[in-house]
C-alpha cells in the first residue's frame, strides 16, 4: 500500500476521533449504548460481507481499495477500531484513562504507520510492515497527546507500552489491543506514579 492510500486509509480510520469527541462531551451510558448499536449493525454487514462474495467485491469496491489484504476474507480495521474503541470505553470509566487511550490509537496507530511507510528503513523484524521509524513516531505523538491527561512519568511510560503493542504481530488487529491495552496501563501506571 503506497502512502497516498495510506493517508486515505488513516484518515477514514480516524473515525476514532468521533467516537473520543462523542466520550468527551456527552454521558457515557449514552456514548456507550450508541456506539453498541453502531457496532451491532456493523457486525451484521461484516457478517453479510464475509458470507457474499458478490457483496464484499462491491464493498471492498467502493471504499476505493483502502483495505488490507487480511480484510477481504476477514473483519475490516473499521470493525475492529469500533470494537476496541467501545470495550476501552466500557472497562474504564475515567476520561483521563479513555480519552489518552483512544488517542493512542487515533493518533499513536495512525502515525506510526504513515511514518513506517514513508521514512521506515528498518523493520522490527523481516518481512514486516513494522518499523523502527514508525514506533519512534508512535511513541512521540503518544507521550505528547497523553501529557494532555496525565503526569508525565505515566504518559511516557504508558507510550512506551503503546508504541510497543502497536508494533507487535498480535492477534485479530492492533486496533482491538492498543486502546485496551493503553487504558489498563494508563490507570495501574496512573496509580503508581500519577500521586508522586
Amino acid at each position: 500500500m503506497d502512502i497516498s492510500t495510506e493517508l486515505k486509509r488513516k484518515l477514514f480510520h480516524n473515525l476514532s476521533v468521533v467516537y473520543m469527541l462523542l466520550y468527551a462531551l456527552l454521558p457515557r451510558a449514552f456514548v456507550l449504548w450508541f456506539l453498541f448499536v453502531v457496532l451491532a449493525a456493523l457486525s451484521g454487514v461484516e457478517f453479510l460481507r464475509l458470507r457474499r462474495p458478490e457483496l464484499n467485491a462491491k464493498l471492498l469496491q467502493t471504499f476505493g481499495g483502502i483495505h488490507r489484504q487480511s480484510e477481504i476474507t476477514g473483519p475490516s480495521g473499521i470493525f475492529w477500531t469500533l470494537l476496541g474503541c467501545w470495550l476501552t470505553m466500557v472497562f474504564f470509566t475515567s476520561k483521563r484513562i479513555v480519552l489518552p487511550a483512544l488517542g493512542f490509537m487515533a493518533f499513536g496507530d495512525a502515525l506510526a504507520a504513515i511514518a513506517g511507510r514513508k521514512w521506515g528503513r528498518r523493520p522490527w523484524k523481516a518481512n514486516s510492515a513494522k518499523t523502527y521509524e514508525g514506533s519512534l513516531a508512535c511513541l512521540g505523538v503518544c507521550i505528547a497527546w497523553a501529557m494532555l491527561f496525565v503526569r508525565w512519568p505515566v504518559a511516557i511510560s504508558a507510550a512506551i507500552i503503546a508504541a510497543w503493542i502497536e508494533s507487535r504481530p498480535l492477534p485479530y488487529n492492533d486496533n482491538l489491543w492498543v486502546p485496551v491495552v493503553s487504558g489498563m496501563s494508563l490507570s495501574v501506571l496512573n496509580l503508581v506514579l500519577g500521586r508522586h
